[in-house]
C-alpha cells in the first residue's frame, strides 16, 4: 500500500510542475485528492443475527489521489485517469483495504457522419468500502454480498454511431465485464452485450429504439453447502423510447418494452417480462436532478445473479446558499429485485426477494472564489439490505450499515468545464441518450478547430 500512496502522490506532483507545458500541446493534466475521517456502525457490512455474527463499529480514514489526462485535438478526444484509495479501521485492522482504478476513454470523429468511442478500465478493492468510494449523489443502489471480499474487475466498451442527417443517427454498443473475488473457488462473472439503437430528433422531442442483447457466465454459484455449479443466461431487451423536453431546465424520458431471460445451463423454457423507465430530469448550470423508476433484467455481480428489479431512484445536486457557498448532493432509492433460477423441474423461475435501501447524502462548502475545486463535506450514508431466506428452515438476511464522516476534496489545476455530480438512471444501455434537452438538431460535423463534446458520444 506504501508504494502504490507513493506513486499516486509523486503523479499528483508531476500535475502541478508540467501543467504549462501540458496545455501548449493541447493537454491536460490534473492531480485531484479526496480525503476523509468518520465513524460507522457496521465495519464488515456482516449481517445481523441470526444469519450472521452481527456488527461492529469502528472509527475509519479514507485517503485517496489520483491523476487526470486529457488529450484532445479537433477530432479527438482521449481521457486517462487513476485513482488510489485508501481504507483503514482504527480498531479493525484486518478490514483495512486500499484500490486502485485505471480508467481510459477515447472519442473519434472517423469521418464526417460517423463517430468511434472506446473505452476501458480497472479496478480492484473491498466490498465493505465500495459505496464509501463512490461519491454521494453517484452510489449504486443494489443488492450486495457483504462481508470484507477483495475483488478485482475489468471492463471494455465500444461506440460506433452513423448520423446520416442532422435529425437522425444509429448507433451500435458493445460492453464486456468481468468481475472476479479474490478467495478460494471464486465465483466470478462475466458478461458481454451488443445494443443497436436508432433515433429521431424533433425540436422539442427525441424517439429511439433499442435492442440488446446480452451473455453472462457466472462461476462455482453455491447451490447448496457442498456444492456449486456454473450458469449461463441470457437477456435480450427491446424498449422503444420516447424523452421531451419541459421547458429549458426539465425534461422526462419514458421507454418502453421487454425481455426475454434465457437459462442456457438447464435448457429451462425462456422468461418475458416487461421493461419500462420512466424519469423526469432537471438540468441547470447550478445543480441538476432526476427521479426515476425502472423495471428491468440486469446482472447483480455481486450476489452471481441476473435480476428482475424495481427500482426508483431520487438524485440531486443543488446550491443551498450560493452567498455562502453551501450545497448538497445525495441520492436516495429502494430496489425489490428477484434472481433468475431454474428449479427442481428445469423451469426458469424467480426467486427469494432482496430489497435494498440506499440513502447517501452530503453538505458540501465550496469557496471556489479563493480555493478553487476545493470542497468540505459533511456526509451520512444508510444502507438496508433485507434478503429473504431460501428455504423456511433458515433465517432471513439482514445487513444494516450507517456511517458520518467528514471529506476534504480538491483538484489542481482547476477544471475548464464543470461536470456532472450526479448518475442519470440508463437501465437499457443505449436504448436512449441521457442528457440536456435538445432544442434543435445536432450538427453533422462540428465546426473546423473545435473540440467535439462529451455529450455526443451516445448516438
Amino acid at each position: 500500500m506504501r508504494s502504490g500512496r507513493g506513486i499516486a502522490v509523486a503523479a499528483f506532483g508531476c500535475a502541478i510542475l508540467t501543467h504549462d507545458d501540458a496545455r501548449a500541446q493541447d493537454a491536460y493534466l490534473q492531480g485531484v485528492f479526496t480525503g476523509s475521517i468518520g465513524v460507522t456502525d457496521n465495519v464488515s457490512s456482516a449481517a445481523e443475527p441470526p444469519a450472521g455474527p452481527g456488527p461492529d463499529a469502528d472509527g475509519f480514514g479514507t485517503v485517496s489521489p489520483g491523476l487526470i489526462f486529457t488529450y484532445t485535438t479537433p477530432r479527438t478526444s482521449q481521457t486517462l485517469s487513476y485513482t488510489f484509495s485508501a481504507s483503514f479501521f482504527f480498531r479493525h485492522w484486518e478490514a483495512s483495504s486500499y484500490s486502485n482504478m485505471a480508467m481510459w476513454s477515447g472519442r473519434f470523429v472517423t469521418s464526417p457522419r460517423t463517430t468511434l468511442t472506446l473505452g476501458a478500465a480497472g479496478s480492484q478493492g473491498q466490498l465493505n468500502t465500495f459505496q464509501l468510494e463512490q461519491t454521494p449523489g453517484t452510489t449504486t443502489i443494489q443488492g450486495t454480498a457483504g462481508g470484507t471480499t477483495n475483488f478485482v474487475q475489468a471492463s471494455f466498451n465500444e461506440g460506433f454511431s452513423f448520423q446520416p442527417s442532422p435529425v437522425w443517427a444509429l448507433g451500435q454498443g458493445a460492453t464486456f465485464l468481468v468481475y472476479n473475488p479474490l478467495q478460494d473457488l471464486p465465483q466470478r462473472t462475466y458478461t458481454v452485450s451488443n445494443t443497436l439503437s436508432a433515433q429521431r430528433i424533433f425540436r422539442h422531442d427525441t424517439v429511439s429504439g433499442a435492442l440488446s442483447v446480452g451473455y453472462t457466465h457466472f462461476d462455482n454459484v453455491p447451490v447448496t453447502a457442498d456444492t456449486v455449479e456454473d450458469r449461463d443466461q441470457l437477456l435480450t431487451t427491446l424498449v422503444a423510447s420516447w424523452q421531451h423536453d419541459l421547458g429549458r431546465r426539465f425534461s422526462s424520458q419514458l421507454d418502453v418494452g421487454g425481455v426475454v431471460a434465457t437459462d442456457l445451463t438447464g435448457g429451462a423454457d425462456s422468461l418475458v417480462r416487461p421493461a419500462g423507465l420512466a424519469a423526469l430530469r432537471y438540468t441547470h448550470d447550478r445543480g441538476e436532478g432526476e427521479l426515476a423508476y425502472a423495471y428491468t433484467a440486469t446482472p447483480n455481480v455481486f450476489l452471481q445473479q441476473i435480476q428482475l428489479s424495481h427500482q426508483l431512484t431520487l438524485r440531486a445536486a443543488a446550491p443551498l446558499r450560493p452567498a455562502w457557498h453551501l450545497s448538497v448532493e445525495g441520492s436516495a432509492g429502494g430496489q425489490i429485485a428477484q434472481p433468475l433460477e431454474a428449479n427442481a423441474a428445469g423451469e426458469l423461475v424467480t426467486g427469494p426477494t432482496t430489497i435494498a435501501v440506499v440513502t447517501d447524502v452530503a453538505l458540501l462548502w465550496s469557496p471556489v472564489v479563493v480555493i478553487p475545486d476545493f470542497a468540505l463535506a459533511l456526509r451520512y450514508q444508510h444502507t438496508n439490505q433485507h434478503t429473504e431466506a431460501r428455504t423456511s428452515e433458515l433465517p432471513d438476511t439482514r445487513i444494516v450499515r450507517n456511517a458520518v464522516l467528514v471529506s476534504v476534496s480538491g483538484a489542481f489545476p482547476r477544471r475548464m468545464e464543470p461536470g456532472s455530480r450526479i448518475t442519470m438512471t440508463q437501465p437499457f444501455g443505449s436504448a436512449g441518450p441521457v442528457g440536456p434537452p435538445h432544442r434543435d438538431p445536432t450538427p453533422i460535423e462540428p465546426p473546423e478547430g473545435t473540440e467535439p463534446s462529451a455529450n455526443d458520444a451516445t448516438p
